[in-house]
């Protein structure tokens, strides 16, 4: 089933059901983001890095790729800000740029990709931006599909948001149907 809906033209009710819809499926699962994550060490690969200890500002370039728990971040160019709490704000760009992440305690990910992904440390959102896709899977099975112009993923809450701007494809998501109960013997 693909159900579709333009932004941003005027909230609906259609578009209410819509998000009632997305955010049960959401959430239907136990457990919120992986807490093991938040304690995690960030690692960081790349070609390069320039580094300014005063702005507390990192430039990684070239095959860059993030790790944090099960959170990894792929991409050509990262820029990343150290909040002084500790936490980080992220700017990775690449063609494209990807992030995975494992949903709680589940066996469920969510992968994401577009031109630019923006990972909020503190308020732990994601933002894609420029022909965004985010996955639900389960076993490298899809579960569910979003795609737009623009993706907002909070992993604190486990809803998002896509959004599609004039004159771009709408936004769009794909439920997979769920595969049929074992019969009992």
């Amino acid at each position: 089933m693909t159900v579709s809906r333009a932004w941003p033209t005027s909230l609906s009710v259609t578009w209410s059901g819509l998000a009632l819809v997305v955010a049960a499926l959401l959430t239907s699962s136990p457990g919120l983001a992986n807490p093991a994550d938040r304690q995690a060490p960030t690692k960081i690969d790349a070609d390069t890095l320039a580094h300014d200890e005063q702005k507390l500002t990192t430039v990684f370039s070239g095959n860059v790729v993030l790790a944090k728990g099960s959170l990894l971040l792929k991409g050509n160019r990262l820029e990343l800000r150290q909040q002084p709490n500790g936490t980080m704000m992220a700017v990775i760009t690449g063609t494209p740029a990807r992030f995975r992440q494992q949903r709680g305690q589940t066996k469920e990910w969510i992968e994401g990709e577009g031109q630019t992904i923006e990972y909020d440390g503190t308020a732990e959102l994601v933002t894609i931006t420029g022909q965004a896709t985010m996955r639900r899977t389960l076993n490298d099975a899809l579960l569910d599909q979003v795609a737009g112009d623009r993706l907002r993923y909070n992993n604190i809450l486990e809803t998002y948001q896509v959004e599609a701007l004039p004159g771009m494809p709408r936004a769009r998501m794909t439920l997979m149907p769920k595969p049929p109960a074992a019969s009992a013997p």
